[in-house]
């Protein structure tokens, strides 16, 4: 078998919350584990998944035949045909397609490309050297398609994500006493709702009590929607059913734990996610016999073959009346969600791909030091968090932080790293290290045959001390008269030849000694071909959220107001905050221009040696508004933070922005400039170009529901971007 170096991922959209995205993620997570690189790329991908999927284009840079290209399939695309006929060796995981005959009359878009999807399942199976799917219902699909070698591996499903407090206003409406069934799944006729409905009624005849909760997008239910909405009228059910929508995890986590008794009537499943998710949630099942159902749901629910409403009502009075029947199918339940574990799926993957002919190495720990700044900085706490974030997942990390620009310490801490270190993963910046020690304490680490990860923070020519001394060099002044500057050209010459000649040394070095290096952002993506053209060394992906240094966030209303009193803020307005040290690039004046006369505005940070100046100008323009507020004690900036409403990052430029994790991981909606350093995040808040736009932008998100959809996409960046899932990726394939 051959070692897996690469398996990186393709689906045409991917969002996060659906089966098929969070497959992705799931099995991503699992590679990175194994020490194997793993890349999501999407013809579109949505806000709230931007951070962590590249574009498709991109694909055609994945040259090297040490690894696999996965092509997931559940749906027809314009893209999915290019793909196939690329030269990466590839894999199908396919996720089964919805039968074009569901959208006809609904759907036209839907239906064409169902059509379209089934065909390139012909191109893809005939492309690819093997494939899997998430059921055997749909591994038979596969295999008819014409894909010689295939196997079973369910769809990976990340738990975490449902041990949430449940939405409290959900809660309150299921914590009656009244029987709650529940159907999860998107308003379309192969979910059969309206069998679900027909059921619902013949059940109510004797619990006529009972509510039923349809939770699923309507998007793309067309008629669909107005058909069951007359259904339901017709059969005097208008105060009994509910059509709750797209909801949000905490929603979703509400009303799996509130209802009493879970119903899915489907017609064509490929999987059954909702199945799996009811289960871990001790709700009983019914369930209609369709697709991959039977196999999903094992002996763990009441399975039906005919699906009668007086048939489907029946067994909705057992799992709902009969206690022994709850206790038994709940005890199934358990044991049923087990058989679909992380660790169980990752070993159907490795077999999976060992069954192609591919290695997956297993998972260990590994012996990793962390070196970076040991002085309180935005990268120091970053390092922290990434170290931390390894130690979540299982690696023994040593921490080692070195004062900036110390030769000698940087030296000193270097005997510290052991040689049975297995990786050392350095965090740099300009200011903490020198250009020539850096490159000396490389080789010494090469030498010792240590492997490095370089993590370069705001990569570019002008970051490095040779290239500043030849740009110098080359824009000197003259100083005499015309002959004697003559003979002063060939001198320059020579010293321009000099810093040159050590500039691209130093740069080589330290593009060809670390096994790996990093960049966070695609500003200093661009300037990665200096150090090295090797694209099998290069990566680039956000910085992980990290946490306020000493700040512990408000629990609740009560203690984000007691905190605002600690601070002299007032309790009962809308409050935005701009962090940071007071740099002319980041426009604070013009923030205090934007400000609403109804809320309150904390500039929070320090002047900075390198703009004294701007510093004062932001002092003179905040007189101007008695609803600015200055804060320039360091050890309350978190504070400050934790006690604010909304970031407000109207930067004129940036590589990538650690205040903008930290508003994350605070919880924090944000509003951006278009700074491309800011375009992973935009799921937390609007993106401004003008002062206009920005006030705008700041009386509008002080509205409920404009601030509580921020809300969502700070929540999902949160955990998507949290240490503990994206650690391991500055291991994987080193």
């Amino acid at each position: 078998m051959e070692r897996l170096h690469f398996a990186h991922q393709f689906h045409p959209v991917v969002a996060y919350g659906d089966a098929v995205g969070n497959d992705c993620f799931e099995l991503q997570r699992m590679f990175w584990s194994s020490g194997v690189r793993s890349d999501l790329f999407a013809w579109e991908a949505k806000p709230e998944v931007r951070a962590l999927v590249r574009d498709w284009k991109d694909l055609e840079r994945v040259v090297s035949r040490d690894g696999l290209l996965l092509v997931h399939h559940s749906m027809g695309n314009d893209t999915v045909s290019e793909v196939a006929k690329l030269p990466a060796r590839k894999a199908v995981v396919y996720h089964n397609i919805t039968p074009a005959k569901y959208f006809e009359g609904l759907n036209e878009h839907a239906r064409r490309y169902a059509e379209v999807g089934r065909e390139q399942l012909l191109e893809l199976a005939k492309s690819a050297e093997f494939g899997f799917a998430d059921s055997e219902y749909n591994r038979r699909e596969l295999a008819e398609a014409g894909c010689a070698n295939t196997a079973v591996v369910p769809i990976a499903i990340d738990w975490e994500q449902f041990d949430v407090a449940p939405d409290p206003k959900v809660a309150r409406a299921l914590a009656d006493e009244r029987t709650a069934i529940l159907a999860v799944g998107q308003i379309l006729p192969q979910k059969a709702i309206h069998d679900v409905i027909a059921s619902f009624a013949a059940y109510r005849t004797s619990d006529q009590g009972a509510r039923l909760y349809l939770v699923g997008s309507t998007a793309m239910s067309g008629q669909y929607l107005a058909q069951l909405q007359q259904q339901i009228a017709k059969l005097g059910l208008d105060d009994a059913v509910t059509f709750a929508g797209s909801v949000t995890i905490e929603q979703l986590v509400a009303y799996y734990r509130g209802a009493t008794a879970f119903l899915t009537l489907s017609d064509h499943e490929g999987f059954c996610v909702p199945l799996l998710e009811a289960m871990r949630s001790d709700l009983p099942i019914v369930a209609h016999a369709a697709g991959a159902i039977p196999e999903t749901l094992g002996d763990a629910g009441v399975l039906l073959e005919e699906k009668s409403p007086s048939a489907v009502a029946a067994a909705l009075e057992r799992v709902v009346r009969d206690q022994a029947v709850r206790k038994d199918l709940l005890e199934k339940g358990h044991r049923r969600v087990d058989e679909f574990s992380r660790e169980k799926v990752a070993g159907r993957l490795k077999l999976a791909l060992a069954q192609g002919g591919w290695d997956l190495p297993t998972p260990r720990s590994k012996r990793v030091v962390v070196l970076s700044s040991d002085q309180r900085c935005g990268i120091h706490h970053y390092s922290l968090a990434v170290s931390e974030g390894l130690r979540e997942r299982g690696h023994q990390v040593t921490f080692v932080g070195v004062r900036h620009l110390d030769t000698a310490d940087l030296n000193k801490k270097l005997r510290y790293i052991g040689r049975r270190t297995d990786v050392v993963l350095i965090e740099h910046e300009a200011g903490i290290f020198r250009d020539v020690p850096f490159v000396r304490a490389l080789l010494s680490l090469w030498r010792r045959r240590l492997p490095v990860v370089l993590s370069m923070h705001e990569l570019e020519p002008e970051k490095f001390h040779h290239y500043r001394r030849l740009s110098a060099a080359l824009h000197y002044r003259p100083r005499y008269a015309w002959p004697l500057e003559m003979l002063r050209i060939p001198w320059v010459g020579l010293r321009l030849a000099n810093w040159f000649f050590r500039y691209r040394v130093i740069l080589t070095l330290m593009g060809s000694l670390p096994r790996k290096l990093v960049v966070h952002s695609p500003r200093s993506e661009r300037w990665l071909e200096l150090l090295t053209g090797d694209e099998t060394k290069r990566e680039r992906f956000p910085l992980p959220i990290m946490p306020l240094e000493s700040t512990v966030l408000p629990h609740d209303a009560d203690e984000k107001r007691r905190l605002r009193a600690k601070f002299g803020l007032p309790t009962d307005k809308f409050i935005f905050i701009s962090p940071g040290f007071f740099f002319a690039r980041k426009r604070y004046i013009e923030v205090i221009d934007a400000l609403p006369e109804d809320a309150v505005l904390v500039l929070s940070g320090t002047r900075s040696d390198w703009e004294p100046r701007y510093f004062d100008e932001v002092m003179e323009a905040a007189k101007r508004k008695k609803n600015v507020v200055i804060n320039t004690e360091y050890d309350t900036m978190g504070q400050y933070v934790a006690a604010s409403d909304c970031v407000v990052l109207f930067y004129e430029d940036v590589f990538q922005s650690a205040v903008v994790t930290q508003a994350v991981w605070a919880g924090l909606p944000c509003i951006f400039s278009p700074a491309e350093g800011f375009a992973p995040y935009h799921a937390a808040g609007p993106v401004v170009r003008s002062v206009d736009d920005l006030a705008r932008a700041m009386r509008d998100i002080q509205k409920p529901e404009t601030y509580a959809s921020y809300a969502r996409g700070v929540g999902i960046l949160r955990r998507l971007l949290s240490p503990e899932r994206n650690a391991e990726r500055y291991l994987a394939g080193v």
